[in-house]
């Protein structure tokens, strides 16, 4: 479908597609796209200023230039925050290799990146080891000149340790290591494995949810008559509809005849029936209990053979 169409460049991740064009060409790309299949429904955007993580620019000379994307106003993990200094590491060289990847100008990145963390509190010192680091391997672009980890010619023992992260065992764990294989005469190859725990393992960070809908639910008056109801909505919204003496249900009029009566509701039951499964059940309950507030004559119909009989 691309290749007879030989757009100039296309480019795409899952359902989102970026296509340069000669100027005043007939976009036969996406024409194709969109007769594809009838359901599926491409919109198009005319000069598009980014595409995914990437922010495009086009100079007077057709030249297009690419750096990251950012959303305004975002900043990484506070450096106080409580991550291990890998994690906050291993950020910041994310965000390196992503700019290398996308980015026309890596050293514009760069100065982003480090004023970015700056910005977190982010030590300055650490931040340039790192950029540092990055610069050091890409400028290796020999086999020969490679840097080649150690722990690849490490035939030791693995040794996973597990450890609930904090400050204080962080800032210890360096000496813990040194200890260890001073103990062991290095006979294995430890690794630290930090342990961390999210707040909301803490405590809930969000109210619990208290509204229900698909009920069958009871009210009883001050006056102890009851009132038996179902609803698809949320149970909420329908107890203050009853409880509204202008609305038009059973517990609103009988509210408006006696003001100073009120409801106390409950649930009888949550279900996942729909419509006139809910409501038979709801007919059934009223059978059941006899609630002097429902209007209702007669309970629905129960229909047991809906295709009546095979003889």
């Amino acid at each position: 479908m691309v290749t007879p169409n030989k757009p100039i460049l296309y480019a795409r991740y899952v359902d989102d597609c970026y296509n340069r064009r000669k100027k005043n060409e007939t976009d036969n790309l996406f024409m194709a796209l969109n007769k594809y299949h009838r359901n599926i429904k491409f919109t198009s955007e005319l000069n598009p200023t980014k595409f995914l993580d990437t922010k495009i620019k086009t100079d007077d000379n057709n030249n297009i230039t690419t750096e990251v994307y950012k959303k305004p106003n975002s900043l990484p993990a506070h450096w106080s925050s409580q991550i291990p200094k890998r994690y906050k590491r291993n950020t910041i060289n994310t965000e390196l290799y992503r700019a290398k990847r996308i980015s026309t100008n890596l050293e514009q990145e760069i100065e982003n990146i480090e004023t970015k963390y700056e910005k977190a509190a982010y030590p300055k010192r650490f931040i340039q080891s790192v950029v540092n680091e990055f610069k050091k391997k890409e400028e290796s672009t020999n086999e020969d000149d490679m840097i080649i980890p150690k722990w690849l010619f490490d035939e030791r023992i693995f040794l996973p340790i597990k450890i609930p992260f904090c400050g204080k065992n962080e800032y210890y764990a360096k000496r813990f290591l040194e200890r260890l294989n001073y103990f062991t005469n290095e006979a294995y190859k430890p690794l630290i494995i930090w342990q961390t725990r999210k707040i909301r393992s803490l405590f809930s960070v969000k109210d619990k949810i208290i509204h229900t809908s698909n009920v069958i639910y009871e009210g009883t008056c001050t006056c102890l008559k009851k009132y038996i109801g179902e609803t698809d909505r949320n149970n909420s919204t329908r107890w203050n509809e009853h409880n509204d003496p202008n609305h038009k249900s059973d517990p609103a009029k009988h509210i408006k005849d006696n003001i100073e009566h009120h409801f106390q509701w409950k649930i009888l039951r949550i279900t996942n029936y729909k419509t006139r499964k809910r409501r038979i059940l709801e007919a059934l309950y009223i059978a059941k209990f006899q609630p002097k507030i429902n209007n209702q004559l007669e309970m629905h119909k129960l229909q047991l053979f809906k295709y009546g009989f095979i003889d």
